[in-house]
């Protein structure tokens, strides 16, 4: 949150606004270093979580920055996309190809998973923070599945990311920052690198468990419906009833998970 703040005072109100979401970066990163005590060479689908995460962030703080045409931001994007599944499957970005037919199964799901949240998250990106409420609730249930799970290791890294994007998200409120491109790629790389590691095949989480937490970015549908007073304080409100709806199919994964440990 102090970083948000300094970013934005420092570079200005309108600038600020889009360098800021390098905070949440930043925060990542410190607790990846001093608190999570991780490895940053990545050897394993845990370990590349803070790699895809760095590069979604600084991808999207170049889109802020320099608003490329939208065929060179696809272009871009789609590259960053493959890269972050491949290196996922083969262990690397010039990993082999998977030798199994699994392997290409997880390739094309996981693609479709990415390309999903991205699209549904730069569809939000219109609504202020609602984007970010989305990548914070699935960071969160992806932490409580990976406890519930015996999958502490990648519990941590969850949390913490929930806990940077959820920093920025109430600093957001205060200082008016901008939900650019930077957060929506960023944190939803980290969010969906964090997912893979979950995913793997070596992981202990529950599939249904993970499969439930699909239905946390179409929260906002059933937030819309419900009446949340006049129109000067719903934007005050909005978030906050988007987190309780999301909460449901959060809590709903968690005791999943809780239920198939050990299964």
């Amino acid at each position: 949150m102090a970083t948000a703040g300094v970013l934005r005072l420092v570079a200005g109100p309108e600038r600020g606004a889009r360098v800021a979401g390098l905070s949440i970066l930043f925060g990542l990163a410190a607790a990846w270093q001093w608190l999570l005590l991780a490895p940053w060479l990545p050897i394993d689908p845990l370990s590349r979580v803070i790699h895809i995460a760095i590069g979604g962030f600084v991808l999207g703080f170049i889109f802020d920055l320099a608003q490329p045409r939208r065929a060179w931001a696809i272009a871009a994007t789609s590259l960053y996309v493959l890269g972050s599944v491949w290196s996922a499957i083969s262990g690397g970005l010039l990993g082999p190809a998977p030798e199994e037919a699994g392997g290409w199964i997880r390739l094309v799901l996981y693609l479709l998973l990415w390309a999903g949240l991205m699209t549904r998250l730069t569809t939000m990106k219109a609504e202020g923070p609602s984007g970010l409420v989305i990548c914070a609730m699935l960071a969160l249930g992806l932490g409580l599945i990976g406890q519930m799970s015996g999958e502490g290791a990648i519990a941590a890294v969850a949390y913490c990311l929930a806990a940077a994007l959820a920093g920025y998200l109430a600093l957001s409120w205060i200082l008016a920052l901008a939900i650019g491109n930077a957060v929506i790629l960023g944190g939803g790389g980290a969010v969906l690198a964090v997912s893979m590691a979950m995913a793997d095949p070596a992981s202990k989480a529950s599939a249904i468990a993970l499969l439930l937490l699909i239905l946390v970015p179409f929260a906002d549908g059933t937030a819309k419906r419900i009446p949340l007073g006049p129109a000067a304080v719903r934007p005050a409100i909005y978030p906050l009833v988007l987190i309780g709806v999301a909460l449901l199919p959060v809590s709903l994964a968690a005791i999943t998970a809780f239920l198939f440990a050990g299964h």
